[in-house]
């Protein structure tokens, strides 16, 4: 409910927590902090989105892009961990992407499809940025879900929009 609020203090203090269990903690104390990742993720996705405070806006989409970097040196925590009943028909291989990548690139797509152009155009740029930089280690099974996720970014552009904003695309 904070992160769409309109009181600067509650934002701020709100983000700076975020930003600092990202920065911080992660860096620290990441395997003991899996858990909470897919919630910082959709957090940062929350703040991107708050068109009343750009500045926390493109701040939160270089954290997702720190995230990404996690990602990429822990896979094997992803796949290691342990949590959801469902996860017996998930291979550890894909845990990474379950919990990890999909998550990560979803929010930037859903930041893409909702926000104001410049938030619009840094979240599309980080999203690219972290399939060029990390693409390689996707697996080829992977790349599907990966397509459905851009498609449908570019699927909405196709559509008839009363916002000017996404008109300027």
């Amino acid at each position: 409910l904070f992160l769409g609020d309109q009181e600067e203090a509650i934002v701020e203090l709100a983000f700076q927590t975020t930003g600092k269990i990202i920065t911080d903690l992660y860096d620290r104390q990441f395997p003991s902090m899996i858990d909470s990742f897919q919630d910082a993720v959709k957090c940062l996705s929350e703040f991107a989105c708050n068109a009343r405070f750009p500045d926390t806006s493109m701040e939160a989409i270089r954290l997702v892009r720190s995230c990404a970097h996690h990602v990429s040196l822990s896979p094997n925590l992803f796949a290691e961990l342990a949590g959801m009943e469902n996860d017996v028909a998930i291979t550890e291989t894909d845990r990474v992407w379950v919990r990890g990548w999909f998550p990560l690139l979803f929010s930037l797509s859903c930041v893409v499809n909702r926000c104001k152009l410049d938030v619009r155009t840094r979240a599309l740029t980080v999203l690219f940025e972290i399939i060029k930089t990390y693409g390689d280690s996707f697996q080829p099974h992977w790349w599907k879900d990966l397509f459905q996720v851009l498609f449908r970014i570019f699927d909405n552009m196709k559509l008839p929009e009363q916002h000017t904003e996404k008109a300027e695309w």
